[in-house]
């Protein structure tokens, strides 16, 4: 049986996506390309916006007419915000929610295998293996769905993660990615899961996909600066510089408070890495409240801005707030977050020039070697090897260029 996936939406998605792929080649099925003939397509879905939701249908329609005597099956976080649209789609024959993906294989008549041996993946890369360590979200901000899509929250052991860990590390990769819905809300704290796989032997680092300012604060974030494994970068979502906003999204920190954290980085490191997701158009959101967001752009001096307009999504309160802002209001204040944010990367970067780069080599691009460094800037360079990819290189960094910077190997 021939079986595509398509998956939308967050790395917690790809992640799993991934895992049950490995369990269908394990009970024998072929895993083929999205817009291949397939005899089952498999849609993992993403409810964060109103955008995603359309692509999901989209997919849906495209995957059928593929091959209209196909199996659809339809997964994930849309299902379990508005089951009631999917099932009006003729091209839909199974839908799951978030907690039922593993019914796929009694629906589809396939006996699971006993044993599945999990091969690393990250969407990105080969030189790089996420590792998922929790799932679901309790903090119900109040523009978000995914507390409804994702409800039940759970960690996985700290031995479990430390076996996976050290399967990777075996099997060459030199980085380490934690990944949750929201990973700071892992049982227990996130430290000792730093702690236990700093320990490890081998020449790897370890980045967080993300840390969320509503679960640490800035003694927290000093705590995991001493482990010398963690690379020296933060996905820290911000979502607006105001604190009228900030209160109003039900996100219990201050501009102050997340700029503490911030300057926590910075102290360890000047060229810390943080990088952040920005909400325009939030209801209620006033032109002082919105300046206050371009000003937290520039005084965090960002790597880089995740800039997206406000999307009403069901159940939310924030759906029901008055001062719903307008399309264009939204779409113009979006714009002048990505510039600015497009404006202050570049200051980061041209800060890089003159220092020296561990960097991890994952591609070719442009016609030159791109691996990231520890705070997540791409690097490019040139090289006459041809063995280098999944290899640490110092690069001395030269200039700014494209989405990163561009460098030459350093020789001491």
């Amino acid at each position: 049986m021939n079986i595509a996936f398509y998956t939308l939406g967050c790395r917690v998605n790809q992640y799993e996506s991934h895992r049950l792929a490995e369990e269908f080649k394990s009970a024998g099925c072929f895993i083929v390309p999205e817009d291949s003939r397939a005899d089952v397509y498999i849609i993992n879905t993403c409810t964060v916006t109103a955008l995603a939701d359309r692509k999901s249908r989209q997919y849906i329609r495209r995957e059928k007419r593929l091959n209209p005597d196909a199996k659809v099956v339809v997964m994930g976080c849309y299902p379990e915000t508005n089951r009631q649209a999917l099932e009006k789609l003729p091209e839909i024959d199974y839908i799951l929610g978030t907690n039922d993906k593993g019914k796929v294989f009694d629906l589809l008549g396939i006996k699971r295998a006993e044993r599945c041996e999990y091969t690393a993946y990250d969407p990105d890369s080969r030189t790089r293996a996420m590792i998922q360590i929790q799932t679901g979200c309790n903090r119900y901000c109040s523009y978000c769905v995914i507390p409804y899509a994702r409800n039940r929250m759970s960690s996985r052991s700290i031995d479990e993660i430390v076996s996976e860990a050290e399967g990777l590390i075996k099997s060459g990769y030199k980085e380490i990615v934690l990944t949750g819905i929201n990973t700071a809300l892992y049982e227990g704290g996130i430290e000792p899961v730093l702690k236990a796989l700093n320990s490890l032997p081998g020449d790897f680092r370890i980045r967080f996909s993300s840390l969320e300012p509503t679960v640490v604060d800035a003694a927290y974030v000093k705590k995991l600066l001493k482990y010398d494994k963690l690379c020296h970068h933060f996905h820290l979502s911000a979502q607006s510089g105001s604190n009228n906003v900030i209160a109003n999204m039900n996100r219990h920190y201050t501009r102050e408070s997340y700029l503490e954290i911030v300057e926590i980085c910075r102290k360890a490191d000047p060229l810390f890495g943080i990088t952040t997701d920005l909400i325009s158009g939030f209801p209620g959101e006033t032109e002082c409240d919105f300046e206050d967001s371009l000003s937290l752009i520039r005084e965090a001096g960002f790597l880089h801005v995740h800039a997206f307009p406000y999307s009403k999504r069901p159940f939310t309160k924030a759906a029901e707030m008055p001062d719903q802002t307008d399309a264009e209001t939204k779409k113009l204040r979006n714009r002048a977050v990505i510039e600015e944010g497009e404006k202050q990367s570049i200051l980061f970067r041209e800060k890089m020039i003159g220092t020296t780069q561990r960097v991890l080599v994952e591609e070719k691009k442009y016609g030159l070697y791109r691996g990231h460094c520890s705070n997540f800037c791409d690097v490019y360079f040139d090289s006459d090897e041809n063995d280098i990819i999944n290899t640490f290189i110092n690069v001395e960094i030269k200039s700014v260029f494209k989405d990163g910077v561009k460098g030459v190997i350093f020789s001491s």
